[in-house]
């Protein structure tokens, strides 16, 4: 069993095939998919693809791109959609994005610290979104270092890594890991401890190779993410699946088997 601990299946080139995407990737071993509503309009959605199919759970969120959208009151619609569906497991993606610069850096942490207000008041564990923002995010998250959280997608530099798992960080590789240009990212899993090992697609976004001239990313794929971690590791692919099932299941609350 793997499971994809963030795909956006609201999203276009998803959405419109979903059934046929969840029981692709069901039939393949990815039998748990966390997809991810990312801004007030994307919340319902998400909510409804939880709630249709069993396999797969979700979280909410505004994402730093969409703090400047979120309108003025959004965290009180936020809780309420999140302590009234069981199958929401997480709250985000929230976090700090300099690279995309769609909405100013103190508005994007006065979302983030709002948001994660709300993951310890609701004892939910949080699913960050860190890009070209390493040092601002970690300032902030070492005052709520208490969360159980992931640094999804993780993109950064071995010193980096090494910054968020003494925090005790998740950490969760997508796609990037094929890369050939990300050798960085690939040292990176070399350090982080087993028990703190995600693997996830992103999708639609971040297809891994050798399946990276398909646009359109789905949660089926996160089987090559795994490939790789394995190689990485000097593990099986049947560890890696292991290991990272757990890690889900313990972070997530997941229904999965695990043997830890």
């Amino acid at each position: 069993m793997l499971v994809d601990t963030h795909c956006h299946l609201t999203y276009v080139g998803l959405a419109e095939q979903q059934e046929t995407v969840v029981r692709r990737a069901a039939a393949a071993g990815v039998q748990r998919m966390i997809t991810i509503g990312a801004h007030p309009a994307d919340h319902p959605p998400a909510l409804r693809t939880a709630e249709k199919f069993p396999e797969v759970f979700a979280a909410l969120g505004i994402h730093p791109q969409h703090a400047h959208e979120a309108g003025a009151d959004y965290i009180a619609p936020l809780r309420a959609a999140i302590t009234a569906n069981r199958r929401v497991v997480a709250v985000g993606e929230c976090g700090l994005d300099y690279h995309h610069e769609s909405a100013p850096a103190d508005l994007q942490k006065r979302a983030f610290l709002a948001q994660l207000g709300l993951a310890d008041q609701l004892h939910k564990p949080v699913i960050l979104h860190v890009r070209d923002a390493h040092a601002d995010a970690l300032a902030i998250m070492r005052d709520f270092q208490h969360l159980s959280f992931v640094v999804h997608c993780f993109s950064g530099t071995p010193q980096e890594v090494r910054q968020w798992i003494e925090l005790g960080a998740y950490i969760g590789f997508t796609g990037i890991i094929t890369y050939k240009n990300a050798a960085d990212v690939r040292a990176a899993c070399h350090l982080v401890p087993s028990n703190r090992l995600l693997v996830e697609t992103d999708a639609p976004y971040l297809s891994p190779q050798p399946v990276r001239k398909i646009k359109t990313n789905e949660p089926v794929f996160v089987t090559h993410v795994a490939r790789q971690v394995a190689v990485e590791r000097g593990i099986t692919f049947e560890e890696a699946a292991q290991i990272t099932t757990c890690n889900a299941h313990r972070l997530f609350g997941l229904d999965v088997p695990c043997a830890t």
